[in-house]
């Protein structure tokens, strides 16, 4: 008969405790390989169980493949590969994953560990100007708990099932009325709610950049699109940024001799710049694209944040031909963990976007596209906007105030945003390496976003981000001071 012993009274219940000791004689050999294991009756008895617990401690030695039975027959001990420990050094794995792995992950991952070396020289009280996800202090969690509650009483499990492809009818209505407020007149079926605007530029690509056509980007773009497209082995066709936008000429040349999947822009506040383009630029680029018809990806990241009020309408706005593609999400200016963009297009593209979801995740969350769309219908972002256009109207102001002040004009430019909250800084007179640079002004305290992580090539000066996002004033003027010092320091002035 086994020799056990049970604990009556401990935390642990008896089957689990007849399990592991039955499981710690397999695993030392003290019960090899074919024993029998005493009937369950005889067990229960030895013990003084019920010969209920003696099946559940049996049933999960079987469930773990440490024994076996047949009806009529004793469980008996069988062999079984060792179970692997907790803890298992990655040394003993057989794949090489770095060399498994396709190209566009490989480059994808070189790239993530590439992110933010700078903070890694940085201060303990550094002023952080490189994150761009909004301020916490900003963010309204409590009415959208209260609007969350709100709609899972109302509706109950329908919002916990698996919810429409293109996303939460109410809410694609109620962004098909917002839009009109930015002069863009689509109806619901003409919107497919993304889990965020990255999600909605990885499909995009997914059906737009096929084999042997390449996608027009800024230089500078946005970061993340870069490993985003070389992931899916996307070529990657840079055109130079002016200080009105992407050079429409250097486009027209592109556009002539090469296939393009579609051209990528933001013209409000782009991305790293902060550069916002003229009218003129709008219709031209627009033009430029009907006539060689190769699509327009908008991406409408900071639309919302408009508080100088000097900025153009959309692309979109003008597009009668279905040639644009609008992006715009709620993680810039309501709550960034939300995850919840969209995408304002054609319904052809619309449906070829509802068929590539179908097959990645299934669908999106209607829980949240149903709490969103309350919170919208309370009235309760637009006060929001309007409270975040006062406190970043005012922190643009102190920060180009604070960089007149404290940075060198003759060493450093930098742009001057009608809105977001995006500078860009380029050193004119530097003769220091790029990452030389950017170590400097981290151990000066002040962190910045540096200017390669959005060329496809290395700029040909040192430049960086600046984001005022997640800063308030009184951090901002400290940091300017700090930049400034580091700038002359760097600089030999």
């Amino acid at each position: 008969m086994l020799l056990l012993t049970l604990t009556r009274h401990g935390p642990t219940p008896l089957h689990q405790q007849i399990t592991d000791q039955i499981r710690g004689l397999i695993d030392r050999g003290s019960l090899p390989i074919g024993s029998a294991l005493p009937p369950t009756r005889k067990l229960a008895e030895h013990l003084g169980v019920n010969r209920t617990t003696i099946y559940r401690a049996y049933e999960e030695l079987w469930s773990l493949g440490y024994v076996e039975g047949r009806p009529g027959s004793y469980s008996r001990v069988r062999g079984r590969a060792p179970m692997a420990p907790p803890g298992a050094p990655a040394s003993a794995g057989l794949i090489s994953w770095d060399s498994r792995v396709s190209p566009g992950s490989a480059d994808a991952h070189r790239t993530y560990l590439g992110f933010s070396p700078e903070g890694n020289h940085s201060t303990p009280d550094a002023v952080d100007f490189s994150r761009l996800d909004m301020d916490q202090r900003f963010i309204p969690a409590e009415s959208f708990r209260r609007c969350t509650n709100t709609v899972l009483r109302r509706e109950g499990a329908n919002l916990l099932c698996y919810g429409p492809r293109a996303g939460y009818w109410p809410l694609r209505e109620y962004l098909a009325r917002r839009m009109q407020i930015h002069g863009i007149q689509v109806s619901p079926d003409e919107i497919f709610i993304s889990n965020g605007s990255q999600h909605g530029l990885d499909l995009l690509v997914r059906i737009l950049a096929t084999p042997g056509r390449g996608v027009v980007v800024e230089a500078p773009t946005y970061a993340m699109m870069i490993p985003l497209l070389r992931l899916h082995g996307a070529e990657i066709i840079p055109i130079s940024m002016n200080s009105d936008g992407m050079d429409l000429e250097q486009l027209e040349r592109t556009l002539a001799r090469r296939d393009v999947g579609f051209v990528y822009t933001m013209p409000n506040f782009q991305n790293p710049t902060g550069v916002s383009t003229t009218q003129d630029h709008r219709e031209r680029l627009l033009a430029l694209c009907e006539h060689h018809r190769v699509p327009v990806v908008e991406d409408g990241f900071e639309e919302e944040m408009k508080y100088f009020g000097k900025v153009s309408l959309p692309i979109k706005s003008m597009d009668t031909r279905g040639v644009v593609i609008y992006l715009g999400t709620f993680s810039k200016i309501l709550m960034p963990g939300l995850r919840i963009g969209w995408v304002a297009a054609d319904r052809g593209c619309i449906e070829h976007l509802v068929a590539v979801r179908r097959f990645a995740d299934l669908s999106p969350t209607a829980l949240l596209h149903a709490a969103l769309t309350e919170f919208c219908q309370r009235g309760l972002y637009d006060l929001h906007v309007r409270r975040l256009h006062r406190m970043y109207r005012k922190r643009m102001r102190v920060t180009l105030q604070a960089m007149r002040e404290h940075v060198p004009p003759d060493l450093a430019t930098w742009s001057e945003p009608g809105g977001g909250y995006l500078i860009w800084v380029e050193l004119t007179r530097c003769a220091r390496f790029p990452e030389e640079v950017y170590a400097h002004i981290a151990q000066s305290g002040v962190i910045v976003s540096p200017g390669p992580y959005y060329f496809i090539e290395p700029p040909t000066r040192p430049c960086f981000r600046l984001s005022i996002a997640a800063v308030d004033e009184r951090r901002i003027e400290e940091g300017m001071r700090r930049l400034g010092r580091a700038i002359r320091d760097i600089s030999g002035s």
